[in-house]
């Protein structure tokens, strides 16, 4: 077993067809996994990979599973949980991991691998990666890496160069200490953008989310960070409004491990606005324009937006990005965009509760107290909207 997945990560960094396909059963009963390991090697050929190894990480022990799964490839049949590492050439310094459960069968003295569902009904569903979903094209600028489907290959282009335009203006407010290269993925379906970035419906009012497969503790550090754009977003964004969008979701991927649980989500989003909003021609009162209606007509919000209004299909929803943008706007224009970063760096490295995270860094860069900021900051937005 060992050997056989040596030889199917070989198979993969090779591009090699033939040997990814040789340790794959070819019984009836496996049909539909071959075609599907088929189509994954000929979709990951334009993927740049610096590695994919596969890894066994405990076999299944329910013997009902493995019983079913027997009776179903007439063959006596492990299941094992396997670690799938792989990295995406520049933009993943370390690899990341997904889980699959793949299914090994003997046949005639030979060990292969028959399936990857059989454990998907009780909990053991395997990850589905943008290959699994068609063939891939790809898009590749100075630090860009585009993955999406060939229906959507005129966009992928465009979206590299947004992303390489967007990175030292990223860098030039958060600093160096980033990876600074940027994997897109362009799903081609709802079904795959829900798969891409796992949460569902909550996507729905989104152009784009940030996703990553899991985080070191100690150092704050994101492995297999994504920027999945929303399929529907390309055809109803203006070119101002994609680039918007893309600089936000950088900015998210760059001050990730400067992110912590003490982080409010005003914070986290304001940066991310501000950032994206740098270099805009837009007027305030434009790009702020649902709170300006709000703003106009004497309503101004009595405090910093809480996480709770951040929630999807909340009805006030630009109206919260809009606060929190002016929010790190306001303290940007008193300490500098080193003073905003070091305010947020602060926050995210306390061990300390959001409430009193937020007043020790207020204290510490603007020497004042949440309140005291709060009514700045409401004064701040009705000089710019009112």
């Amino acid at each position: 077993m060992t050997a056989l997945l040596a030889r199917h990560s070989a198979a993969v960094l090779s591009h090699s067809a033939a040997a990814f396909l040789d340790d794959v059963d070819t019984a009836p009963a496996a049909a539909g996994f071959r075609q599907r390991q088929q189509a994954e090697i000929a979709s990951l050929a334009q993927v740049p990979l610096q590695s994919w190894r596969y890894a066994v990480s405990a076999p299944v022990t329910d013997p009902s599973a493995s019983a079913a799964t027997a009776k179903r490839v007439g063959a006596p049949v492990l299941i094992v949980h396997v670690s799938l590492f792989y990295a995406l050439t520049l933009v993943d310094p370390q690899p990341t991991s997904r889980d699959l459960w793949w299914t090994f069968v003997q046949r005639d003295g030979r060990v292969l691998v028959a399936g990857d569902d059989d454990m998907a009904e009780l909990g053991g569903a395997s990850w589905t990666g943008p290959w699994d979903y068609g063939p891939l094209v790809a898009a590749r600028g100075t630090s860009s890496l585009v993955l999406g489907h060939p229906q959507d290959s005129g966009q992928l282009a465009r979206l590299a160069a947004l992303v390489d335009a967007a990175v030292p203006v990223v860098t030039g407010v958060w600093g160096t200490g980033w990876v600074r290269h940027v994997a897109v993925l362009v799903p081609a379906s709802d079904n795959e953008l829900t798969a891409l970035a796992g949460q569902g419906s909550a996507l729905t009012d989104v152009s784009a989310v940030t996703v990553f497969d899991a985080q070191d503790p100690a150092s704050g550090t994101r492995y297999g960070q994504r920027l999945v754009l929303n399929p529907h977003a390309l055809a109803r964004l203006t070119a101002t409004g994609l680039r918007i969008v893309v600089a936000h979701e950088i900015t998210h991927i760059a001050s990730a491990a400067g992110t912590g649980q003490a982080s409010p989500r005003w914070l986290i989003e304001g940066l991310a606005e501000y950032v994206a909003n740098l270099g805009s021609t837009q007027p305030v009162t434009v790009a702020a324009g649902e709170l300006r209606t709000e703003v106009a007509a004497g309503r101004l919000p009595a405090a910093l937006p809480t996480d709770a209004q951040f929630a999807p299909g909340s009805a006030r929803l630009a109206q919260v990005y809009e606060e929190s943008w002016l929010a790190c706007r306001l303290i940007a224009a008193r300490v500098g965009q080193s003073g905003l970063v070091r305010l947020y760096r602060l926050v995210g490295a306390s061990p300390d509760v959001a409430i009193q995270a937020l007043e020790a860094a207020l204290h510490r860069v603007l020497h004042e107290s949440t309140a005291s900021f709060t009514m700045q900051w409401r004064g701040y937005l009705t000089g710019q909207l009112g």
